[in-house]
């Protein structure tokens, strides 16, 4: 068995990870290593992982003699081809030799038994080699416990490798030698997709991959446990880690991480408090600062939710801009990355937005032009409100049009571009340039602005209509 070659197979592969990882030097001292910490030191605790196994069936519950000899029989006959039941061609590498039933005792969410339709020819269960069996055999040193569940990344890249080794494996193993491992690892993150965000920010930032090309991060998230198994696959797509590689450089982490921490959802007694850049749980009349530690791995998180589900987090940002001075570049970054809005667009909606305000300034009077915008529930309005300043642009004589027709038609409202990512740039950059103007707040609108869900139900309601 040589140094780890990638199946695919996520449950083989970080299973191969951690006994690549193990320090003993042959298998089958390996073998004996992880035998002896799933009997002597997590007492047969892996029913979430291996169902009904040598290990924790229930005819050797609490009888470690039985679950180290019946585990140790097995595995290390295996290496012999004892108990191969067929020759042929491994399911998950395509080995070419004997093979071994795969079922839930030895293969999370693998089907097996007298369900025999379920797998190619009628075959008892998965059919695999004693390499992949073998290295199945260590998954539960290379998993987290999440609540009820277990996840990890899927290997897919050296990155990967290294964070998973050094983050879990070898956090793992150091554990076990201090005699203070008791089962699964456990982790903070019960929310998968605030996990999910938390490894890829830990990539990128352990590895400096600022300028790297972008990666697509996977975490399973499972249970092989009784009578409901289940599995979630969680994938950060190759656009949102892009962006991630643009917010999370040093100069714009900690802007990003506050937009973060700001959206995360709690019950109505907990409110987010401005001053002390953290939320607040009022008990008693007695407001009580909450750690984020506390709350990042459970609770639930809008941003990841819309940037993982495909939705717009430019109105979340909007809110943002208009409250306060904020890197306009997180926004740009987002509509380039994720949006996949062209460079001439932002362009062109950042030099309308000067325009707006020289128009603002000449006629000593921001509500006047803003407030159509903020109001704008649909895409004429917002077209209608462009046009009047375009108006008021030639009647004070400007030389240079407000804005071009081809310009209009290509640029600003092209086909296929949704009309209120206009509408919220085009704001964030007035909020942008207020804030450096140094504008009281009370000189533009504080009317709500209309959300893209705000605006589809309204849409639907005319329609219906």
């Amino acid at each position: 068995m040589s140094k780890l070659s990638l199946t695919g197979d996520p449950f083989v592969d970080m299973g191969g990870l951690v006994m690549e990882t193990i320090p003993e030097k042959t298998i089958e001292d390996k073998i004996r290593f992880a035998t002896d910490v799933y009997v002597d030191g997590w007492k047969g605790k892996v029913d979430s992982i291996f169902l009904l196994s040598k290990l924790n069936n229930n005819h050797v519950k609490n009888k470690p003699d039985l679950q180290r000899e019946g585990t140790l029989e097995y595995y290390l006959g295996a290496l012999k081809d004892d108990g191969a039941i067929s020759e042929g061609h491994c399911r998950v590498c395509a080995f070419n030799g004997h093979l071994f039933k795969g079922g839930r005792n030895n293969y999370p969410l693998v089907g097996s038994g007298e369900f025999t339709n379920f797998h190619h020819f009628q075959e008892p269960g998965l059919l695999i080699c004693k390499d992949c069996l073998i290295k199945l055999f260590f998954l539960p040193l290379g998993i987290l416990q999440s609540a009820g569940n277990l996840m990890f990344l899927q290997i897919k890249n050296e990155y990967e490798k290294k964070l998973w080794q050094k983050d879990v494996i070898l956090n793992n193993l150091d554990k076990i030698s201090h005699s203070s491992s008791a089962g699964i690892l456990k982790s903070k993150y019960t929310n998968p997709q605030n996990a999910l965000f938390y490894f890829a920010s830990s990539l990128i930032t352990c590895f400096e991959l600022y300028d790297y090309p972008p990666l697509q991060v996977r975490l399973f998230y499972f249970t092989n446990f009784g009578s409901k198994p289940d599995i979630e696959i969680h994938d950060l797509p190759s656009p949102v880690f892009s962006f991630l590689k643009r917010v999370l450089k040093p100069d714009l982490r900690p802007h990003w991480s506050y937009f973060i921490k700001r959206h995360y959802q709690f019950r109505k007694t907990v409110n987010f408090d401005e001053d002390k850049n953290e939320w607040v749980e009022v008990k008693k009349k007695n407001s009580i600062s909450l750690d984020i530690d506390n709350y990042a791995g459970t609770n639930k998180n809008t941003i990841h939710y819309l940037l993982l589900s495909g939705k717009s987090i430019l109105g979340r940002l909007r809110k943002i801009y208009k409250q306060m001075e904020f890197p306009v570049y997180i926004a740009i970054a987002y509509l380039k990355e994720v949006r996949k809005m062209k460079q001439e667009q932002i362009d062109l909606i950042k030099k309308i937005s000067e325009k707006i305000i020289t128009l603002a300034e000449n006629a000593k009077n921001y509500k006047k032009f803003i407030t159509p915008i903020e109001g704008a529930k649909y895409g004429h309005q917002l077209r209608g409100a462009i046009i009047r300043m375009v108006k008021e642009h030639y009647k004070n004589g400007e030389q240079e049009p407000f804005v071009r027709f081809n310009d209009y038609v290509e640029y600003l409202f092209p086909d296929g571009q949704s009309w209120y990512e206009v509408r919220d740039f085009l704001l964030i950059s007035l909020y942008d340039k207020l804030h450096q103007l140094r504008i009281e707040p009370d000189k533009i609108s504080d009317d709500e602005i209309p959300d893209i869900e705000e605006i589809n139900r309204s849409s639907i309601e005319v329609f219906n209509s």
